[in-house]
C-alpha cells in the first residue's frame, strides 16, 4: 500500500472521530466552538490515552500520587502500614490486574473514606481502619478500591473530562493538566451508578478468591447509614442502601 493512501486513510480515520467527538463526547456547542484542526488534534490525543500502556497508567499514578501528597498527611506507622499492604497484596494476587505494582497508602484523615487513581495506587484513611470491626471488612473497602482500577475506571473519566475541558493541546497530552483532572476525579467527585456496582462486584469476587467473607462488604457499608447522603435521585453515586441491597441478593443468588 502506497504511502499517500496510507496518510489519507489516516486523516479520514481522525476526521470520523473528531465527528464522533463532536456528537458524543464533546457537546455541540463545545464541538462549535473548536476549530476543525483542534478536533484532529484532540482526536489524535484521545487515541494516546485509548492506547495507554500499563506502564504509562502507573507514571500517570505517579503524578496523581503527588498531588495527594501534597494535600494529605500520609500516615507512617509501620505497624498499620504493614497491615494495609498485608491485605491489599493479598487481594491483588486474586484480581484481574497483578500486571501493576500496586502501592497502598494510609491517609490520616478520620473520616471513613478510600480512594484510588490508576496503575495500581490505593489509598485507605485511617478513619476506615478504625471503623473496620474485622480484618475482612477493611479488606471489602480495599477490595472494591481494586475493582475500580481494574475495571479502568479513573482513565475512562478521564478521557472524557479531559476533551471536554480542553486539557489535551497541540503540543500533545499536558500530563500535569491530566494529573490534576485525574486528582479531582478519584477524590472529588464520586464516581457514576454504574462503576460503583461494578466495583463492588469486582470487589466480591477478589474478596472470596482471596478467602475474606464477602458479607464483609455490606456489614461495613452498613455502618455508613448513619451518614447523611442525598436520595439516590439527586446524586451519579448510588446510595449506601441500594448498594447493600445489591451486594446481599448478589451473595445470596452466588451471581458474582
Amino acid at each position: 500500500m502506497h504511502l499517500s493512501r496510507l496518510v489519507r486513510q489516516g486523516l479520514a480515520f481522525l476526521l470520523g472521530l473528531t465527528m464522533t467527538l463532536g456528537v458524543g463526547v464533546l457537546t455541540p456547542e463545545t464541538a462549535k466552538a473548536l476549530p476543525w484542526q483542534q478536533l484532529i488534534l484532540n482526536g489524535i490525543q484521545l487515541l494516546q490515552l485509548n492506547t495507554l500502556s500499563s506502564q504509562q497508567r502507573v507514571q500517570l499514578g505517579e503524578s496523581i500520587h503527588q498531588q495527594v501528597t501534597s494535600n494529605y498527611r500520609i500516615n507512617t506507622n509501620p505497624q498499620t502500614n504493614a497491615l494495609v499492604n498485608r491485605i491489599g497484596q493479598r487481594l491483588v494476587s486474586a484480581s484481574d490486574c497483578s500486571q501493576y505494582p500496586f502501592r497502598f497508602y494510609v491517609v490520616q484523615d478520620s473520616q471513613i473514606n478510600a480512594f484510588a487513581t490508576t496503575g495500581g495506587f490505593v489509598y485507605v484513611n485511617t478513619g476506615t481502619i478504625k471503623a473496620a470491626d474485622t480484618e475482612d471488612q477493611l479488606a471489602s473497602v480495599m477490595a472494591h478500591e481494586i475493582g475500580h482500577i481494574c475495571n479502568d475506571d479513573l482513565v475512562k473519566r478521564l478521557k472524557k473530562t479531559s476533551l471536554a475541558q480542553g486539557a489535551l493541546t497541540a503540543a500533545g497530552m499536558d500530563r500535569n493538566a491530566l494529573a490534576g483532572i485525574a486528582y479531582k476525579l478519584a477524590v472529588d467527585l464520586p464516581n457514576n451508578r454504574q462503576d460503583e456496582f461494578n466495583a463492588d462486584t469486582k470487589g466480591l469476587q477478589y474478596l472470596t478468591r482471596a478467602g475474606y467473607d464477602p458479607r464483609a462488604m455490606p456489614a461495613f457499608l452498613s455502618k455508613l447509614l448513619q451518614s447523611p447522603s442525598p436520595p439516590t435521585f439527586l446524586s451519579n453515586h448510588p446510595s449506601t442502601r441500594d448498594r447493600i441491597a445489591a451486594l446481599e441478593q448478589k451473595i445470596n443468588q452466588g451471581t458474582y
